[in-house]
């Protein structure tokens, strides 16, 4: 699939190095970050859902925040 999208210069600058230093196409380095973030906020909302359906109507916002952080590992 073909898309556009405007980026600031700052960040297509990033982009650019990125792709550059790791020997990638910037379309395959884009797929790459928006595939990772996509699942990331998947992976967020389902914690979400798990923590709600274990008891808790309204996890609270360490939970939260833990949920944001991620994996320890993770950068």
């Amino acid at each position: 699939m073909r898309l556009t999208v405007h980026l600031p210069e700052d960040l297509a600058r990033l982009l650019r190095e990125a792709a550059a230093n790791e020997g990638k196409s910037l379309s395959a380095l884009t797929a790459e970050a928006l595939a990772y973030y996509l699942q990331d906020k998947r992976r967020t909302a389902l914690g979400r859902k798990v923590l709600e359906r274990a008891g808790r109507v309204r996890p609270t916002e360490e939970a939260h925040r833990l949920l944001e952080e991620g994996r320890p590992d993770r950068p």
